[in-house]
């Protein structure tokens, strides 16, 4: 499938929404409380504050990340990206918004009145901060002979080689897991690597290097497993002293009882679409974030190929924290389809081809010295 047909799966899904809605973070002073025992709240058991007019919500069009209107998510997710750009930036992907209101010129912490009588603070600053997609292409340079699928995502494609390339960082290195990784604005509280790039997205471009897609997993009567076409996935990142790093990505997943790596491989199960009956439009379910899982879904782009429990008080499965960098860490997953087995004689691959074989350092290039998101 060519080029072309990633075109439009991507562009008829520009609009989707997440299936959970993402409530809109008040926008008021930093606040005082240590970074590290603030916690990041699920959306879903959040959702009655999106009605909550008790405090004084900012309008997400009026945010840092509607400068360019860099990530292509919900309004209501907009407000939600600033927040992880203005933690990311920080070095603290879990700050808690503050609800206090904005200090007047002659209390302690030195707020003051502009001549018209609006109050100004330390925010201004902090809405010229840019978006992810902004921070992150400022990182690394683009995987040489691929082609980038969309210049409102960081997602490239090499048909030669068979693999796809996605920017995003280190959204969690501890604690119970559903996801590997989840697209920016919507579920990283609980996933590994948040992806500058639309799970449909993704989907097309995985279409594009040829991966065969199957089908999600069903909990009907009895519970059946995903299937579809085994992706490997490699991370790719650079430490603090500037040196390459690479490593399959289910050596970042730790069975929570074993305490071992994972060994199951990744299935290209399609997720699936819902048709919105408000608008009559169709939308790609995955693209709520459930991108690439480790917690069986039926809405799963990427799934386990065995059984794993969703339930949040059964969840298998948690970051290899020994192994991984800090929060923060830009990273770039490559994605290489495993090609079916086969009786009749097949071509051996080449080097690059080769889902085994580790990406490169030429396939992954910093652009300046910094490694790390807050440095």
């Amino acid at each position: 499938m060519g080029i072309c047909a990633v075109v439009l799966f991507s562009s008829c899904r520009e609009n989707a929404p997440p299936h959970a809605a993402i409530p809109q973070p008040t926008v008021a002073p930093q606040s005082q409380e240590t970074p590290e025992n603030t916690v990041a709240k699920d959306p879903a058991e959040n959702g009655s504050e999106e009605n909550d007019t008790s405090t004084t919500n900012t309008d997400p069009k009026d945010t840092a990340v509607a400068k360019g209107d860099a990530l292509r998510v919900p309004d209501r997710a907009e407000a939600e990206a600033k927040r992880v750009t203005e933690a990311m930036v920080r070095g603290d992907l879990r700050v808690k918004p503050s609800e206090e209101p904005p200090i007047l010129e002659g209390n302690e912490e030195g707020g003051k009145n502009t001549a018209d009588g609006d109050q100004t603070d330390e925010m201004d600053e902090e809405e010229e901060l840019p978006t992810p997609l902004e921070y992150l292409s400022e990182k690394f340079l683009p995987p040489p002979n691929a082609k980038r699928l969309s210049q409102e995502s960081l997602l490239w494609v090499d048909r030669k080689s068979n693999r796809v390339y996605i920017d995003g960082y280190v959204a969690v290195n501890r604690g119970p897991l559903e996801m590997f990784a989840c697209p920016i604005g919507t579920k990283e509280h609980e996933s590994v690597v948040a992806t500058v790039a639309q799970s449909s997205e993704v989907h097309a471009a995985l279409l594009a290097v040829g991966a065969q897609v199957g089908t999600p997993a069903r909990f009907a009567e009895e519970f059946t497993p995903p299937t579809g076409q085994r992706i490997r996935i490699w991370v790719c990142w650079l430490d603090p002293d500037g040196n390459f790093q690479v490593i399959d990505a289910r050596k970042w997943i730790q069975d929570s009882k074993s305490k071992e790596s994972i060994e199951a491989d990744w299935v290209f199960a399609g997720s699936g679409f819902f048709k919105d009956e408000d608008d009559g439009r169709e939308y790609y379910r995955a693209d709520g974030g459930d991108m690439i899982c480790v917690s069986n879904f039926s809405s799963a782009m990427l799934d386990l190929s065995i059984p794993s429990s969703a339930d949040a008080d059964a969840l298998l499965y948690q970051p290899f924290t020994e192994r991984m960098p800090e929060r923060g860490t830009p990273v770039r997953l490559v994605l290489v389809p495993i090609p079916y087995m086969t009786d009749k004689p097949q071509a051996p691959l080449a080097k690059v081809q080769d889902p085994n074989e580790p990406p490169s350092k030429e396939a992954f290039v910093s652009k300046k010295s910094e490694t790390k998101v807050n440095e």
